[in-house]
């Protein structure tokens, strides 16, 4: 075994109630929204069915003190998705507690010997 390409790493979630509230999927399905301002597009991307898109939003606006999605229905030019400001703030929270996170594994792994 080549103990020099070893690595850590570790999934963060948040639950709220027992249920996930936010992990790295939801994360980077918000992401995607942001990106392509739909979520048909945003699932597409993921190669994910519309519907476990769609629900994925719902848990995530059911379960945040506010609503971190907005979906505009389709009509004539079509639905959009757009992250609210509240939804940014804790998609970068999340996101800095990830990278401060790895780089905290990645300094305790430097003191294990294998």
């Amino acid at each position: 075994m080549d103990h020099n390409n070893i690595e850590a790493g570790c999934r963060i979630w948040f639950e709220k109630g027992g249920e996930t509230f936010l992990a790295p999927g939801k994360a980077a399905l918000l992401k995607h929204i942001s990106e392509k301002g739909s979520l048909r597009k945003a699932a597409s991307e993921m190669n994910m069915s519309y519907r476990k898109a769609w629900y994925s939003i719902q848990q995530l606006n059911e379960n945040a003190p506010e609503t971190m999605v907005v979906l505009h229905r389709g009509g004539a030019k079509g639905g959009n998705a757009e992250i609210t400001e509240y939804g940014r703030r804790i998609l970068e929270q999340y996101d800095e507690l990830c990278k401060k996170t790895k780089a905290f594994l990645d300094d305790a792994l430097r003191n294990i010997s294998f």
